[in-house]
């Protein structure tokens, strides 16, 4: 498959990017550091910003599918996931493509009811800004006529890729510990087999909650704000 996959240079981009192009896939990236970009003969970069239509235009042209991960950071406006979001639907529009994986957050929509009582804190407090940004992601997307899948992780580790790990619609399971690496394999399933079409499945694990892993998430916000 050619993919078109935006927010490659971040933790689940990079991992997305090599085990996509290890599967033997074609990845076109857009991104304006393309020296951060796993190396690979099949990886080609796309120099750019997704705020621009130019270059997101180009970057799916001729795919099969596109990936979105963005997210925020230092240097990016507080809506550019919701922007960039915007450009990336009006060039699958423009070039006739018509899947679309979109990774989120749990905690957006009815899964607010699937994360502990903190995150809900911070959803509504330090968060807030961040996760409106993402909740206009998820209306912009599911608002379209595209073949779109929006997946809600747990909250994001660097560990392994395992492949043991939950996903679903309306399963009962709670926001937990996952690898951005089973995230990313979860992604590539996704978008290889057509799976949860125009549905909002979450992927998480049941692991424990450390003091660890709480730290982890919180320096990770710390960053992003």
């Amino acid at each position: 498959m050619q993919l078109a996959v935006f927010g490659a240079t971040g933790g689940t981009g990079r991992a997305f990017t090599r085990q996509a192009t290890a599967a033997t896939h074609d990845v076109r990236a857009l991104t304006r550091s393309p020296a951060k970009l796993p190396p690979g003969d099949d990886v080609t970069a796309i120099r750019g910003n997704v705020l621009d239509a130019e270059p997101v235009e180009a970057t799916i042209d001729g795919a099969d599918a596109v990936v979105c991960l963005l997210g925020r950071t230092g240097n990016n406006p507080d809506d550019v996931v919701s922007r960039g979001t915007e450009n990336i639907v009006a060039a699958m529009r423009e070039r006739d493509v018509q899947r679309l994986v979109v990774l989120t957050s749990m905690g957006l929509g009815a899964s607010v009811r699937q994360v502990p009582w903190y995150v809900r804190l911070a959803t509504a407090t330090v968060l807030h800004d961040l996760m409106a940004d993402k909740a206009r992601q998820e209306d912009l997307v599911a608002g379209s006529d595209l073949d779109w899948t929006i997946v809600r992780p747990g909250g994001l580790t660097d560990g392994p890729r395992t492949g043991d790990y939950a996903h679903g619609v309306d399963v009962d399971v709670t926001a937990g510990p996952i690898s951005r690496a089973d995230v990313a394999d979860f992604l590539l399933q996704t978008v290889e087999t057509d799976a949860y079409l125009r549905q909002t499945p979450v992927v998480t694990t049941d692991r424990d909650v450390t003091a660890a892993f709480l730290w982890e998430q919180v320096t990770a916000v710390a960053r992003r704000l």
